[in-house]
């Protein structure tokens, strides 16, 4: 059994249409509890079938204070998200410049090949990089973040993607549940396209990957933002995210180089 509980609270400065991806993807077919309210009132909404097997939770709410609180259950395993051709995840995209990275990528990782190249950079991006909020801004880029040597996990699968993708490997971001995170957030990871399927790849080492929830899936981190608003400014007040897996021993970690898939 796996559950992920998620609660949030945003000011809205006037009526405000919200779109959430926080919610387990459809294949694992989770018992959910969604809870939102405007200013203590319920607020009708609405799960809406996304790319790549998500849900988003969709709603529109006026001004005030909105509390959203989801809670989730899984049994068992579902292996999901293969749909489409992996083709389209070589080209560049909004935070991922691969192609700025070629030569880069030639020079330093083109002696290997395949499940290697990938485990070299992962490793070259683990012992390189600094996990820093501080180094984290939210449009930074696999290039900037490369520049700046440091960020957080959304920065660490962007630069594992461009490098990937750099070398003719199809690769692409996935927003997760991770049981075992410390401090307790949403998380994001990378996924490669090796061998017919896609190998999931967290160059944080921060969560057991065998355990991960996935959320969203998409070509980087401006397809798959757990909150979209739009209409009037928000601000977010609190956000809390927990999640737990309980065949997860205390102190679990995985091995980095293993091949695992998000189930």
């Amino acid at each position: 059994m796996r559950t992920a509980h998620a609660a949030f609270s945003m000011s809205l400065s006037g009526a405000t249409d919200v779109v959430l991806l926080v919610l387990p993807a459809e294949g694992y077919g989770s018992d959910d509890a969604v809870d939102v309210r405007l200013d203590g009132e319920p607020v009708p909404h609405r799960i809406v079938p996304a790319a790549h097997g998500a849900r988003q939770l969709v709603l529109t709410a006026g001004e005030g204070r909105l509390d959203v609180d989801v809670r989730t259950r899984i049994e068992g395993r579902h292996m999901g998200a293969d749909d489409g051709d992996p083709a389209r995840y070589l080209d560049d995209s909004r935070y991922v410049e691969a192609s700025a990275l070629r030569g880069f990528v030639s020079e330093r990782f083109g002696r290997a090949t395949g499940f290697e190249q990938v485990d070299a950079m992962r490793r070259w991006i683990q012992r390189g990089f600094a996990y820093s909020p501080a180094l984290s801004g939210p449009d930074d880029t696999a290039v900037q973040t490369l520049e700046k040597g440091g960020g957080m996990c959304r920065d660490y699968a962007h630069v594992m993607i461009a490098l990937a993708r750099a070398a003719g490997i199809p690769a692409r971001y996935v927003g997760v549940y991770a049981p075992a995170l410390v401090p307790p957030d949403f998380h994001a990871v990378a996924e490669v396209h090796l061998d017919g399927a896609w190998w999931v790849v967290d160059a944080t080492g921060l969560a057991p990957r065998g355990s991960l929830i996935r959320i969203a899936t998409g070509a980087d981190a401006l397809e798959t933002a757990w909150a979209t608003t739009s209409r009037h400014p928000v601000t977010l007040l609190e956000l809390s995210v927990e999640a737990h897996d309980d065949a997860l021993p205390d102190g679990a970690v995985d091995e980095p180089a293993a091949r695992i898939r998000i189930g």
